[in-house]
């Protein structure tokens, strides 16, 4: 495939602020830079990428940065989490259970193998790494999507629906 964008959430940025020099940590955020930010590059006219994925199973958001200094010129990296792994982990039976159900996963471990059958060791531990990524882990995308427009962080460009998540 071709990689179209790339937005890092862990890095420093250097930036210079009414002639000051100053080093952004951004972790867990990316760049939201507004249409000055991205003079001179192809986002001049829309301003910066900015790709917020909700959990495995929900919603993901394409927007355009608006460039708030006041939010660093940074957005959220993703919807964050609402439990912690070891919550999600010994979460709700049944609403996993529909979970796995209605989404596709696709994993290097396949839980349906005839000689995975006996070793309760690996099955167990296969589950546990999708318990703690399981939508219900996760904060609702569309309320964190609200926040960065009710700040001028981030303008929607795409909801996209996931039809299956790759977990390595």
């Amino acid at each position: 495939m071709e990689l179209l964008y790339d937005a890092p959430h862990n890095y420093i940025w250097k930036k210079e602020i009414a002639g000051e020099v100053y080093y952004i940590h951004r972790k867990g955020a990316c760049c939201a830079g507004g249409c000055g930010e991205m003079e001179g590059t192809e986002f001049a006219y829309y301003g910066e990428p900015v790709m917020i994925p909700g959990s495995m199973g929900s919603s993901s958001y394409l927007l355009r940065g608006l460039g708030n200094p006041d939010a660093l010129w940074s957005a959220s990296h993703g919807a964050g989490r609402k439990k912690s792994r070891g919550d999600a982990i010994k979460g709700n039976d049944e609403e996993f259970r529909r979970f796995m159900e209605r989404f596709h996963i696709i994993t290097p471990i396949d839980p349906a193998r005839g000689d995975l059958k006996g070793r309760t060791d690996i099955l167990k531990k296969w589950e546990e790494s999708i318990r703690a990524e399981a939508p219900y882990a996760y904060k609702d995308i569309d309320g964190v999507i609200e926040v960065h427009k009710g700040h001028d962080m981030a303008a929607p460009v795409a909801r996209m629906e996931p039809i299956f998540t790759v977990k390595s």
